[in-house]
């Protein structure tokens, strides 16, 4: 979900500028202790670090490509803290930075690239640690491996367990969100967002995409005679009855009130409309009953194709709206599209 991706991208760019304000600290701490050292080349790398993070502290809030910007930045980084303990003379503590290696990981790339970064970088790391500091005593060299190994490995499945609940509950929010609580269907953000992946396929294939909206006829006669409570079971009766008969690529959702929105993907108008029309009839045709009240509900229909009647979902929900409303002039229980639009608009100009 779109949504869900503008989430992801504010949450990374927040951790993001703590970790380059903590690497603009450190960057100049460590430099300076290691300059005080003798470590020249630790401390020049420390040092590009620092002014690297300060470049980017400038842009990060910016930028549209801020996971190539995560890449180009972490990469070096963790390469850093490996380099930092094979240089000799460097201090054996310096591999607990290698132990934030998975938590930064998941927190900027996310589940899975996080996971083969921290990966790579981690078997790295112990295996540069145990060329440099594991000598000795063999139960001591065993005993600190297993240390070393069973740390990382808890501090990565705690990064991978909270990363993965991170993404379910996120889901589990935007689904709510995007859910409309009386029928199930998707809601008009849901809509706009399935619009907007739909139309990108659309304008990369050159494949037809048809925006529907679906209107009750008389449902507040029904409502007024009969009570809320049934106009809300024949809501849910219309919603699950026209979600039986579209595809699964196709989607419904409920646009407010008694209307419904259906985007149709990959089929010509000519298809889409004998789709709705079908529907139509089929549903003129069919009886609803709830608590001993039986209705004949029908519908309503505009009809509109991304491209040839706007590129945007405004515009289309707008043509649509205007050729639904001329199907309710028409006499109702009737589908308006732009081929039969100007037959109907020559009938109502003679009546």
């Amino acid at each position: 979900m779109l949504n869900s991706l503008e989430q992801n991208v504010q949450y990374r760019r927040s951790v993001m500028r703590v970790l380059l304000l903590l690497t603009m600290v450190g960057g100049v701490i460590f430099s300076i202790l290691n300059i005080y050292r003798g470590l020249w080349s630790l401390a020049a790398v420390e040092s590009v670090f620092g002014l690297f993070a300060f470049f980017l502290w400038h842009r990060i809030m910016q930028t549209m490509h801020l996971q190539r910007w995560v890449t180009i930045y972490l990469l070096p980084l963790f390469s850093a803290m490996v380099y930092a303990m094979y240089v000799p003379n460097s201090a054996g503590s310096i591999f607990v930075w290698i132990l934030t290696i998975p938590v930064i990981s998941y927190l900027l790339m996310g589940r899975k690239q996080g996971f083969w970064v921290s990966l790579f970088f981690i078997i790295s790391g112990i295996t540069v640690y145990h060329f440099r500091f594991i000598e000795g005593d063999i139960a001591i060299n065993i005993a600190n491996s297993l240390n070393i190994i069973i740390s990382v490995c808890v501090i990565t499945s705690l990064a991978h367990v909270y990363e993965v609940n991170r993404e379910k509950n996120e889901e589990r929010l935007l689904d709510l969100a995007g859910t409309d609580k009386l029928t199930g269907l998707g809601n008009r953000m849901k809509l706009a967002e399935t619009f907007t992946l739909y139309a990108e396929y659309a304008k990369r294939h050159k494949s037809p995409l048809a925006v529907v909206l679906f209107d009750l006829d008389f449902f507040k006669k029904i409502n007024d005679q009969h009570g809320h409570h049934v106009g809300d079971a024949g809501l849910r009766y219309i919603a699950n009855f026209i979600q039986a008969r579209v595809r699964k690529t196709d989607l419904l959702s409920r646009f407010g009130g008694e209307e419904f929105a259906l985007l149709i993907a990959g089929s010509s108008e000519v298809n889409c409309f004998k789709q709705v029309d079908s529907i139509r009839q089929e549903l003129a045709d069919t009886h609803f009953t709830h608590d001993d009240i039986t209705l004949t509900i029908t519908v309503s229909a505009g009809m509109a194709m991304y491209g040839k009647d706007g590129d945007n979902l405004e515009a289309l929900l707008l043509k649509a709206d205007q050729r639904l409303y001329q199907a309710k002039d028409n006499g109702r229980n009737c589908v308006v599209d732009s081929n039969n639009q100007q037959a109907i608009e020559a009938t109502l100009q003679t009546q």
